[in-house]
């Protein structure tokens, strides 16, 4: 099977997925060729390190100008219009390229990429989840209080921002309706796609490098772990007033693993920490290495974003048989047993802070629940197991459209 990948994602989790997702289909293809734009993160995870070809399509962001206000809402809109043309001339090439299937992944701007309202080979758009800026705005916490100065820039924006969101909302839309197949990565995500697009999405599990993280046998740490994009829905804010909750003789350090920190989330946490007297330390553009020994030494990892779609970082710590406390919502659900390879917790700070102070004092149950975590990994979350549900689905679509057109 001759296969086109395209994207335009940032570094983070959905990149990290399809790199993986991608690799492990070049041993099971004839070809895996990627398509790409400038503006997607390729030094995070090198699709060099498996693709036959890469072609990377000149795209960029119109520079803000200052004080012109509502002059750069128009550039915004211009550059969807910009991306749509530039999608338009990458479905050309590769419906030229007479591959049997496109893999189709996230645009880090519009969600579902436009690219799919243009190609004729056939599509599978692996939707991650839909726009979290829309669907999410009940349950997201938002930053801490803004300034006077935010909230009337925030309001002066308003009408120009709601134009601009209605133009990308509008063409993610339409992109996801012109896929000739919607995967995604859990039964919670589906629902979602569901409710928001009007669109039956086909679960195709994620999973984790079950050789890179793994367990070494060493002593544990000081600290319990988290990890991921410093981002309010992230809830690491819940995390601090939890770990707060632990007296302080037996109160481990927390450490967050992010990426940079271009919001500001960071520094609102530190100063978070420091009026709590949580002693929080953040690392950011860890490397895969440095990461999985951060995972290795960790005494638990906890976890408590809002309605996450998946979350690989579960794997990744179940896989270093770390024990897992967790919010018990979203996609941890469907990837943590609890009282088995993990403890689910209702979003309740003291809640949380019991379990994880369990978890931290009964050394048998922590090493219990990172053993049978590790055992579940191996059994059924490996990206070879991964890759191999994929090549599955898109070999099926190949195929259906292909006796559709004969």
């Amino acid at each position: 099977m001759k296969i086109a990948v395209y994207h335009n994602q940032p570094a983070g989790g959905a990149r990290r997925a399809l790199y993986e997702l991608s690799k492990g289909l070049t041993l099971r293809s004839d070809t895996v060729d990627v398509f790409t734009l400038e503006t997607a993160d390729e030094a995070f995870l090198s699709s060099g390190d498996f693709a036959r070809d890469i072609r990377v399509f000149p795209y960029r962001l119109r520079s803000p100008i200052r004080f012109l206000a509502y002059v750069n809402d128009v550039r915004r809109v211009l550059d969807y219009r910009d991306m749509d043309r530039v999608c338009r001339k990458v479905a050309a090439d590769i419906d030229a390229g007479g591959y049997d299937v496109a893999l189709v992944d996230v645009c880090r701007f519009l969600q579902a990429p436009p690219i799919l309202m243009h190609l004729t080979t056939p599509s599978a758009y692996y939707c991650h989840e839909p726009p979290r800026r829309y669907v999410h705005s009940v349950c997201d916490p938002g930053r801490l209080p803004l300034t006077a100065y935010e909230r009337a820039r925030m309001w002066w924006h308003w009408p120009a921002t709601k134009i601009c969101e209605r133009v990308a909302a509008g063409l993610d839309r339409r992109s996801i309706a012109r896929a000739n197949l919607v995967l995604t990565n859990s039964q919670h995500t589906r629902k979602m796609i569901a409710a928001y697009y009007g669109r039956q999405a086909t679960v195709c599990p994620l999973g984790v490098d079950s050789r890179h993280f793994s367990p070494d046998g060493g002593e544990a740490g000081d600290y319990v772990l988290s990890v991921g994009r410093l981002s309010p829905h992230k809830g690491f804010d819940f995390l601090v007033r939890s770990l707060a909750l632990i007296p302080a003789a037996s109160r481990p350090r927390m450490v967050i693993a992010g990426d940079e920190d271009d919001s500001g989330v960071g520094g609102e946490l530190r100063s978070l920490a420091d009026s709590l007297g949580v002693h929080l330390d953040i690392m950011v553009r860890v490397g895969d290495d440095e990461l999985a020994e951060l995972y290795r030494r960790a005494r638990a990892f906890v976890y408590a974003p809002y309605e996450e779609p998946f979350g690989l970082v579960v794997l990744e710590a179940m896989a270093c048989a770390r024990p897992v406390v967790a919010v018990g919502e979203g996609g941890p659900m469907e990837s943590v047993i609890h009282g088995e390879t993990g403890l689910l917790v209702p979003r309740d700070e003291r809640a949380f802070a019991e379990t994880l102070s369990e978890v931290l004092a009964d050394g048998d149950l922590a090493a219990s629940l990172g053993r049978q975590g590790r055992l579940t990994v191996e059994r059924q979350w490996t990206w070879e197991a991964a890759a191999e549900r994929l090549e599955e689905h898109l070999a099926a679509l190949a195929g259906r459209v292909a006796g559709d057109v004969s």
